[in-house]
């Protein structure tokens, strides 16, 4: 004898096995089951034989997946902030100050690659940090610091924090690099 009702299972319900149903409702409960039971095909024990366990652990599994999906964009701009700050201060810049002045000189690259080059193009980002360093010079431009952008212009730093140098020495792993990404989180 052959066993086909996984094999069945992958197949849509034929019409005459359906009741009529409301559009957009849920109201055939074979078919429903027969659908939870085919998105938990892959899971283990009884979540995709028992119908009440595999149920709250699809919409489970649905939720996660859809939380995810929210805040991938936001972690991924975070890295790219933090990556293109990371390889900016090793060239004695900030990202804010960087990014400005390639936006000044009509030089329009995206967060993305900007962070792409900092890690697989050393050269080409230190050749860019070069250009942006000599506009800085070139044009006396200062970009206010957005992390210290609402401070009053009378209250003076903390002795913790630190200004990033202009040009930064042989250490450059020293740990005022890693205050701004430690405060963060």
């Amino acid at each position: 004898m052959v066993f086909l009702t996984s094999l069945l299972r992958k197949l849509p319900t034929p019409e005459w096995l359906l009741k009529r149903t409301i559009p957009g409702k849920r109201t055939d409960n074979k078919w429903w089951r027969l659908e939870t039971f085919r998105f938990t095909f892959g899971s283990d024990g009884r979540r995709r034989q028992c119908f009440k366990i595999a149920y709250p652990y699809l919409r489970n599994r649905w939720r996660l997946a859809s939380r995810t999906r929210q805040f991938k964009p936001i972690f991924e701009a975070e890295l790219q902030d933090t990556r293109i700050d990371a390889a900016a201060r090793e060239h004695g810049l900030r990202q804010h100050t960087l990014t400005a002045s390639l936006k000044r000189q009509n030089i329009q690259l995206s967060p993305a690659i900007l962070a792409d080059l900092a890690i697989y193009e050393p050269r080409t980002f230190q050749c860019l940090s070069l250009i942006a360093k000599q506009h800085i010079q070139n044009t006396n431009l200062e970009v206010p610091d957005p992390e210290h952008e609402h401070d009053d212009a009378n209250t003076e730093l903390d002795a913790e924090e630190e200004q990033v140098p202009i040009h930064v020495g042989q250490h450059i792993l020293n740990p005022s690099l890693f205050k701004d990404v430690f405060n963060r989180f």
